[in-house]
C-alpha cells in the first residue's frame, strides 16, 4: 500500500503530466472579455492571462460557493479558516490576498480594513460569470490589483426574449439547508434581475477538542436594471449580504473548543450611465459607486466593531477607428478618470479617512496578420501616502492555421497601505501612518494551442513578479521589508472535449514565494492542482460530475498567534454531483462534498469538514436569448 504522502505526491505528478503534455487547459473563452482591458475586447485579442468561469456550469458541476470554483483556477491559491461560512482569501501567483483587486458589477469591493476580500459563503446562484485576470493590472485597475483583477457579474436580465424564473431548495447534512429563487426577464426598453439566496448550517467543531458546533448563515440579495433610450443605457446595481458565523476563540493555537462569532452586513450599489455614439465607435461612460460595510466581532477579549464605507465615481471613453499603415490596423483608444473616498471606524479608537484619484489611458492596436499590442499608464494621487506611476504593456500573436496563440503581458503595479496598516486594529498592534505603497514589476509569457478541431485546448503560462517595500508585521507595528520579495512559476490548464457526452478539464500550477531572506510565504503551497472530469447520459437528461482538488503542504505562521513556522500537510478533496432532468424545466440532485471524509486543515488547527452529503430541486421556467 501507498502511504498519504507517496498517493499525494503521485497525484501531483500525474496531473503536472496531463497539464504540460498535449493535455494542459485553458477555460474556454467567450468571444468578449470584459475586465481584461479599460474597454472590452475579443478573447483571441488578450494579451494577458484569462479564465473565464460561466455561472451555469459552476452550478452545475455542484458548486454552490465562488471560493470553490477558484480552486480550479490556474494560478489561484484558496485558503479558508475552517468551513464554508468562515474566512476565506484567494491569493494568485502566490502574492498576498490584498494584492488581486475584486470588483462585483463595477463596485471595488474590498474590505477596507485589510484591503482583501472575503470570500465566505459567495454563493453563486446569482452568478452570471467570473473573470480572472492574472498578473500585474494596475496600469489600467489602479490600487491592489497588482497580482490580478477577479470581476464577477451578476445575472441580467438584458436580451432575455422570454422572462425567466428559478428556484432551488437543497437539504443535507450537519443540518444545513439552501434556499435561492430569482426572476429576470426584458420588457421593451426595459430589463431587470432580482435573486435572493438564504444559506444556513449547524455546521460542526472547528476545533481538534471538544464537541461545539460552529455553524453560520448566509443571505445574499442582488437586484440589477436598467432600460435603454436611444444611444443612452442607464443601469443600477445593489447587493446586500448579511453574514453569522460561530467559531472557536482563535487566540490560542491549537484552537480550543469555545465561543465566538462574527457578524457581517455589506450594501454595494452602483449606477451607471453608457452612451454610444458613431455606429459604436465612440463609448462613453460615467458611474458611481457605494459601499458600506459593518463587521462586529468576538475576538476573545470583549466585542469588536467596525465600520467602513466608500464612494467611487468613475469616468470612461473609448474611441476606436482604423489606419492603412501595415495594411489595415484597427485601434482602441481608451481614458480613464476615477475618485475613490474612504473612512473607516472601529471601537478600539480608529477614525481616518482618506482620498485617491486616478488618470489612465490605454492604446490597443490589432494587426491583420493576428497581432495585437496593448499599452496602458496610470497615475494615482493619495492623500495620506505616496503617489504612483503604474503601466503594462500586453502582446497576443494568433497564428489561424496551426491554432497557436502566443500571449504575453509585463507591467508594475502597486498596492496601497490599508486602514489597519495605517491606524491599527487592536490593543498591542499599533499602526504605521508613514508605510509607502508597495510596488511590483511582473511579467508572463504562454502559449495556447487548439488541438483536433479545439476538442483539446491547452494553456501553458510562465510567470514571474518582484516586490519592493513588501509590507509585513515586525514587532508591534507593521514596516515596509527591505529587499525584494519574488514570486515565480509555471500555471497548466487544459480543457478535453472529445465527445458531447464528456468534459475533463485541469489545472496545475508550481509557485515559488519567497520573502527578501529567501523565507517561504506562509500559507502557498508550491503545488496547487484541479481536475474536473463530466459525463452525460444519451439523452443529456442525466450528468455525473467529480471534481478533485490538490493542495501541497505549505508553512504557516508568524501571525499573532502561531509564533514561529508549522507545516501544515498537502490534502486532496473530492465532490460529486448526479444530476436528472424529470423534465424540461425540473432538476433532481444529490450531491457530496469531501466524498471519501479526508481529514485536513486547510490552515493550521482549522479542523476542515468531512463528508456531507445533500439533495437538492432546481425548477426553472422561461429564458431564453
Amino acid at each position: 500500500m501507498l502511504s498519504n504522502s507517496r498517493r499525494n505526491t503521485l497525484g501531483v505528478l500525474t496531473l503536472l503530466l496531463l497539464s504540460t503534455s498535449a493535455f494542459a487547459q485553458t477555460n474556454e473563452l467567450p468571444e468578449t472579455v470584459i475586465s481584461a482591458n479599460i474597454a472590452p475586447i475579443e478573447s483571441d485579442k488578450v494579451g494577458a492571462s484569462v479564465t473565464v468561469l460561466k455561472g451555469e456550469e459552476m452550478r452545475a458541476r455542484g458548486l454552490t460557493t465562488a471560493g470553490e470554483a477558484l480552486r480550479f483556477v490556474p494560478g489561484v491559491m484558496v485558503n479558508r479558516n475552517a468551513s464554508s461560512g468562515s474566512f476565506t482569501q484567494v491569493r494568485i501567483r502566490g502574492s498576498e490576498a490584498n494584492h488581486t483587486l475584486v470588483v462585483i458589477d463595477g463596485v471595488q469591493a474590498q474590505r477596507l480594513d485589510f484591503g482583501d476580500f472575503d470570500w465566505a459563503d459567495f454563493l453563486l446562484d446569482d452568478i452570471d460569470r467570473i473573470e480572472v485576470v492574472r498578473g500585474p493590472q494596475s496600469g489600467i485597475s489602479g490600487a491592489n490589483a497588482s497580482s490580478g483583477l477577479i470581476a464577477i457579474f451578476t445575472k441580467s436580465g438584458k436580451g432575455l426574449k422570454r422572462p425567466e424564473a428559478e428556484y432551488r431548495v437543497e437539504g443535507g447534512g450537519q443540518q444545513s439547508h439552501r434556499e435561492s429563487a430569482s426572476f429576470r426577464g426584458a420588457f421593451g426598453a426595459m430589463y431587470g434581475a432580482v435573486t435572493v439566496q438564504n444559506r444556513e448550517t449547524k455546521g460542526y467543531n472547528i476545533s481538534r477538542t471538544g464537541d461545539e458546533r460552529d455553524g453560520h448563515r448566509t443571505k445574499v440579495a442582488t437586484a440589477k436594471g436598467g432600460f435603454d433610450v436611444a444611444n443612452l443605457n442607464i443601469e443600477g446595481f445593489v447587493r446586500y449580504v448579511d453574514r453569522v458565523v460561530q467559531y472557536d476563540p482563535e487566540f490560542v493555537i491549537p484552537i480550543v473548543d469555545g465561543y465566538g462569532y462574527d457578524k457581517f452586513r455589506s450594501m454595494q450599489s452602483r449606477i451607471t450611465a453608457t452612451h454610444t455614439a458613431f455606429d459604436g465607435r465612440l463609448v462613453q461612460r460615467l458611474g458611481a459607486s457605494k459601499v458600506d460595510d459593518i463587521f462586529n466581532s468576538e475576538i476573545g477579549f470583549g466585542p469588536f466593531v467596525s465600520k467602513a464605507n466608500a464612494s467611487f465615481i468613475d469616468y470612461k471613453a473609448t474611441l476606436k477607428y482604423d489606419t492603412k499603415f501595415f495594411l489595415g490596423e484597427q485601434h482602441s483608444f481608451s481614458v480613464l478618470l476615477d475618485q475613490a473616498k474612504e473612512h473607516y471606524e472601529h471601537n478600539f479608537g480608529a477614525n481616518a479617512d482618506r482620498t485617491r484619484k486616478g488618470v489612465a489611458a490605454e492604446h490597443v492596436v490589432s494587426f491583420p496578420w493576428g497581432f495585437t499590442f496593448s499599452s496602458a499608464v496610470r497615475h494615482d494621487f493619495n492623500d495620506a501616502f505616496a503617489n504612483y506611476l503604474t503601466w503594462r504593456f500586453t502582446g497576443s500573436q494568433k497564428i489561424a492555421q496551426t491554432g497557436t496563440r502566443f500571449h504575453s503581458s509585463v507591467g508594475k503595479a502597486a498596492t496601497n497601505p490599508t486602514f489597519v496598516d495605517q491606524f491599527g486594529f487592536f490593543p498591542g498592534f499599533i499602526g504605521n501612518p508613514g508605510l509607502r505603497p508597495e510596488t511590483s514589476i511582473g511579467w508572463d509569457f504562454g502559449i495556447t494551442q487548439n488541438w483536433w478541431g479545439e476538442k483539446l485546448v491547452t494553456d501553458v503560462t510562465v510567470f514571474g513578479a518582484d516586490y519592493t517595500d513588501l509590507i509585513a508585521q515586525i514587532g508591534v507595528s507593521p514596516i515596509n521589508l527591505t529587499g525584494t520579495s519574488t514570486r515565480k512559476g509555471i500555471e497548466s490548464s487544459l480543457k478535453f472535449a472529445p465527445t458531447q457526452f464528456f468534459l475533463l478539464d485541469a489545472s496545475y500550477t508550481y509557485t515559488d514565494a519567497k520573502r527578501p531572506n529567501e523565507q517561504a510565504e506562509i500559507r502557498r503551497p508550491r503545488h496547487v492542482a484541479g481536475l474536473n472530469v463530466t459525463a452525460f447520459s444519451a439523452d443529456r437528461r442525466g450528468r455525473a460530475t467529480f471534481g478533485a482538488a490538490y493542495n501541497g503542504k505549505m508553512q504557516d505562521g508568524d501571525t499573532f498567534n502561531i509564533p514561529g513556522r508549522v507545516t501544515v500537510p498537502a490534502y486532496s478533496v473530492v465532490h460529486a454531483i448526479l444530476s436528472y432532468d424529470v423534465t424540461q424545466s425540473t432538476t433532481v440532485y444529490v450531491r457530496a462534498e469531501n466524498l471519501f471524509d479526508k481529514s485536513y486543515e486547510e490552515n493550521f488547527s482549522y479542523r476542515a469538514p468531512g463528508f456531507i452529503a445533500y439533495a437538492g430541486l432546481r425548477v426553472k421556467f422561461g429564458g431564453g436569448e
